[in-house]
């Protein structure tokens, strides 16, 4: 399939790259390191995300060319990067599949292979690893912007090298990264010890909502425009928040719901142990993920989501 992308690029001169709303660590480093590197390419590479670059990712070398409108142009190919499924990249993606051949770089084992071409490694730490097997297969020459984009997606990806996804790759690749000038202390401030007092507000009024069931080992809690507006905060200050709950003893699933609509929830889940797969409980509601990290979306008042979400674990 490499090979394929080889012949691609070869036969064309301008590319998009996207990837998911809400975009993550991996989302953002793996996209901004596919797009470096095709510009080191010589080829003419557009960005677009559907949402703004979350602030703790602000720091990470971008190309100039990032839009959050989708081009009117056409492109000779898509690159879509951390996309379990093609509705992720948001309102209007439909679009996209008029406007060129769609690659599909993944590593969720729920994702949908909407591409024409779809390169998925579920065994794969983050897409960001597979976007590094990409780059080394086209001899791309790896600067220091495209390795601390790489070295951030797969630090945060596998919870600071925490999550059972972390496999040996994820260090070696981290540890090259360090020889082309990642400074790791540096990632660790700016992505882990820079956020704004609107989290801390938010994360307060959160915890208050915290309820436990099975005997505490399903945790899950909720945010609500309410405290949204109450703090000042924005959904990109409640990312993570899932994990204070997993840290809890004796949780073996942890929830938060989100409120993004008058009667829709955002779901976030982690699971503990090898007991639950989040991914599979995620499906029920049309979601996907990971068998430890999953998400989803469900319509109802915050009453009837919870509900929804405690009878549908398997505990």
């Amino acid at each position: 399939m490499f090979q394929r992308i080889k012949e691609i690029l070869a036969n064309g001169k301008e590319f998009m790259a996207t990837s998911h709303i809400d975009p993550d660590g991996d989302a953002m480093g793996s996209v901004f390191a596919l797009s470096l590197a095709l510009q080191k390419l010589g080829k003419e590479t557009v960005v677009y995300l559907k949402d703004k670059v979350p602030y703790r990712y602000e720091f990470l070398p971008r190309p100039a060319s990032l839009v959050h409108e989708i081009p009117a142009k056409r492109f000779d190919a898509i690159f879509a990067v951390d996309c379990g499924d093609f509705y992720r990249i948001g309102d209007g993606y439909e679009k996209l599949k008029e406007k060129g051949l769609i690659i599909n770089i993944d590593h969720h084992n729920t994702n949908e292979a909407f591409g024409f071409l779809n390169i998925i490694d579920e065994r794969a730490s983050s897409t960001a690893e597979i976007i590094y097997a990409v780059l080394k297969a086209l001899d791309v020459r790896i600067d220091p912007d495209i390795a601390v984009n790489i070295y951030t997606a797969i630090l945060t990806d596998t919870g600071s090298f925490r999550y059972n996804n972390t496999n040996s790759k994820a260090f070696i690749i981290c540890e090259e990264m360090t020889h082309f000038g990642v400074i790791p202390s540096y990632v660790a401030e700016k992505v882990y010890e820079s956020h704004p007092k609107e989290r801390f507000l938010l994360l307060c009024g959160a915890l208050e909502t915290l309820e436990t069931h099975y005997d505490n080992r399903l945790a899950i809690m909720h945010i609500t425009d309410e405290l949204f507006r109450r703090v000042g905060g924005s959904r990109e200050h409640s990312e993570g928040f899932v994990e204070f709950l997993k840290e809890m003893k004796g949780v073996e699933v942890a929830i938060v719901a989100r409120q993004v609509g008058e009667r829709r929830y955002k779901i976030s889940m982690r699971s503990k142990g090898n007991k639950i797969d989040v991914a599979s409980v995620a499906s029920r509601f049309g979601g996907g993920g990971h068998k430890k990290a999953a998400g989803c979306t469900i319509e109802g008042t915050i009453d009837q989501v919870k509900r929804l979400l405690v009878e549908a674990v398997p505990l």
